[in-house]
């Protein structure tokens, strides 16, 4: 009889622990669900976020070989193939004139590399090294004034390097702060 009642018992807080977990789970898939809507709210707030992000007003302009981006205008003045400074390597090299409209000093390059790429068969490129060569002396000076400074109002000249892979056509994309594309040109390199 004793061990009767202790099943008994023992059945008895048993059901109770069930029906005070199914009370709770019953709680629990409310808040799971005002759980998840937050989270829904938040990737649709996220999505929402990101396709505005793309539909953003541009804040850069490409226009008769001008890039303008950040109070700064890239006017594009010319380009070649070159020697690299890497054996039986090739560079492509475009040309430009910057003129900072900014209130405060910029360096070109920075701009420049934060704002333009350049692809080929579908593979980014990366800048190359110009040989130094005496035939390649100016190009190396404008290099290297796009990595220094440039006072409000000046303009200097200066130009980008990339290397690349093969010989097919070299695409050059220029996009604004919030790197929606805004103006693509494209260069043979023969």
């Amino acid at each position: 009889m004793l061990s009767r009642k202790i099943i008994l018992l023992g059945t008895l807080f048993l059901l109770t622990g069930c029906g005070q977990k199914q009370l709770s789970s019953q709680q629990e898939p409310g808040h799971q669900t005002a759980t998840s809507r937050s989270s829904q709210t938040t990737s649709s707030q996220a999505a929402s976020h990101s396709s505005s992000a793309a539909s953003q007003a541009p804040t850069a302009t490409f226009k008769q070989q001008r890039f303008t981006i950040k109070d700064v205008t890239f006017s594009l003045t010319g380009s070649k193939v070159t020697a690299s400074s890497t054996a039986n390597r090739n560079l492509f090299v475009l040309y430009y004139s910057v003129t900072n409209h900014q209130a405060k000093s910029i360096i070109p390059n920075d701009i420049w590399q934060s704002a333009v790429s350049a692809q080929q068969s579908g593979h980014q490129l990366q800048t190359g090294n110009l040989a130094f060569t005496t035939n390649q002396t100016q190009d190396n000076n404008k290099l290297n004034r796009t990595v220094m400074d440039v006072a409000p109002g000046k303009t200097v000249t200066g130009l980008a390097t990339f290397e690349p892979k093969t010989s097919q056509p070299i695409t050059v994309t220029f996009k604004d702060t919030h790197h929606q594309i805004i103006h693509q040109s494209h260069y043979p390199l023969t």
